[in-house]
C-alpha cells in the first residue's frame, strides 16, 4: 500500500464534514482548500443528493470568515417576497411590515450566502440580483441607504447551467458572476469505493447495527440515483426494519430497500479481471470459499449455503487450497 493510500484510509475526512477514500474526492478537496480562503464566487454542480450544501459549508468553514453561512433555497422563494427576503425592508415599507427586517444579504455579511438550486431563479429576479453583485451593495425596501455586501456567494445546481443560458432561461452575465470557480461534485456512482465508508458512518447513529462485508459489497453494487441522501435514508430505514443486529447481504436483499444493478455481476467480473493477480479464477474461487468458511465460523454446511453450492464442493476446494 502506498503512503498516499495509507493516509486516505487512516484519515478519511478530506474536508470539514466530508469523508472519502476516493482519489478524485481527494483532488477536489485540495482544490477547495486553495479556493476557500478567497472571497471569490463558487458554483457547485452535481446531481441531487450529492451533498452540495456540505461542500458549501466546508468552503465556508475553511474560509475562516467571521460571519454565518446563510442558505437560500431559490426554488422556494415566493415571487412577491423575493426582494424582502433577500434585501430586507424598513418598517412601514408595505402592508404588514411592522418592523425593520434584515434580509439574507445582511445576514450573510462577513460570511457566506449560499444559493441552492440557483438555476430555478426566475429571470425577473436575476436582474435584481445581478445589480447587487455588480455594485456589491443592496438597499432595503423602503430605504435609500446603500448597504455594502461583504460576504461571499456560493451557488449550487444539478442542471447544466450553460444549457440554461443557451435556452435563455438564465442570464449569461449573472452566470459568469456566479461561476468564477466551478466545481463538479462527483455522484455516488463515481465514488463507489466510498460506499462502505459512508454506510458505516451512517450506521453509527444506531451502534447496535453491524453490516457484514458481503452486505457492504451488496451496497456497492446497488443503484443509488438519489446518491448519498438516498444511501443515508436507506440505512435509516434498515435500522428500523431489520430483525437482527448483524446484517448480511441476504438480510438486505430480503428487506428490499435498494435495487441492485442489472449488470452488477458483470461489473464485479470486470473489477476482478483488472486485479493484479495471476490465475484469477483460482484466486477468486479460493477467496470465496475461505471467506464463506470464515463468515460461517468454520461451519462448512453454512459456508456451502452462503455460496449456493453443495458441502462437498467446499470440502474439495479447501483440500486443494491446503495441499
Amino acid at each position: 500500500m502506498s503512503t498516499y493510500d495509507r493516509e486516505l484510509q487512516e484519515d478519511p475526512q478530506v474536508l470539514p464534514g466530508i469523508i472519502s477514500n476516493d482519489p478524485v474526492m481527494h483532488r477536489l478537496a485540495v482544490q477547495i482548500r486553495k479556493i476557500a480562503p478567497s472571497d471569490r464566487p463558487v458554483l457547485l454542480n452535481g446531481d441531487t443528493g450529492t451533498g452540495k450544501e456540505l461542500f458549501a459549508n466546508a468552503i465556508h468553514v475553511l474560509s475562516n470568515s467571521t460571519g454565518s453561512l446563510i442558505p437560500v433555497n431559490c426554488s422556494a422563494i415566493p415571487e412577491s417576497l423575493f426582494e424582502s427576503l433577500l434585501f430586507g425592508h424598513e418598517k412601514g415599507a408595505f402592508t404588514g411590515a411592522d418592523k425593520r427586517q434584515h434580509g439574507f444579504f445582511a445576514q450573510a455579511n462577513g460570511g457566506t450566502l449560499f444559493f441552492d438550486e440557483v438555476a430555478e431563479l426566475p429571470l425577473i429576479h436575476q436582474a435584481k440580483l445581478l445589480r447587487v453583485l455588480e455594485s456589491k451593495t443592496f438597499t432595503r425596501i423602503g430605504s435609500e441607504e446603500q448597504i455594502p455586501f461583504t460576504g461571499r456567494i456560493i451557488s449550487a445546481t444539478h442542471v447544466n447551467m450553460k444549457q440554461r443560458v443557451k435556452d435563455k432561461l438564465f442570464r449569461e452575465d449573472l452566470f459568469y458572476r456566479f461561476n468564477l470557480f466551478e466545481l463538479a461534485i462527483p455522484s455516488l456512482d463515481e465514488r463507489k469505493e466510498d460506499i462502505p465508508l459512508l454506510v458505516n458512518k451512517f450506521a453509527q447513529q444506531d451502534p447496535a447495527i453491524i453490516f457484514s462485508q458481503c452486505a457492504l459489497d451488496f451496497f456497492k453494487y446497488s443503484l443509488w440515483p438519489g446518491n448519498i441522501r438516498q444511501l443515508k435514508n436507506t440505512i435509516d430505514k434498515i435500522s428500523v426494519l431489520a430483525d437482527s443486529d448483524y446484517l448480511s447481504a441476504d438480510c438486505i436483499r430480503a428487506l428490499a430497500v435498494c435495487e441492485q444493478e442489472q449488470d452488477f455481476m458483470g461489473k464485479l467480473a470486470r473489477d476482478i479481471i483488472g486485479m493484479p493477480t495471476g490465475n484469477k479464477l483460482k484466486d477468486i474461487c479460493d477467496a470465496l470459499v475461505q471467506q464463506a468458511v470464515a463468515l460461517s465460523q468454520g461451519n462448512k454446511t453454512e459456508a456451502a449455503r452462503l455460496l449456493g453450492v453443495h458441502r462437498k464442493v467446499v470440502e474439495r476446494r479447501l483440500c486443494q487450497i491446503r495441499s
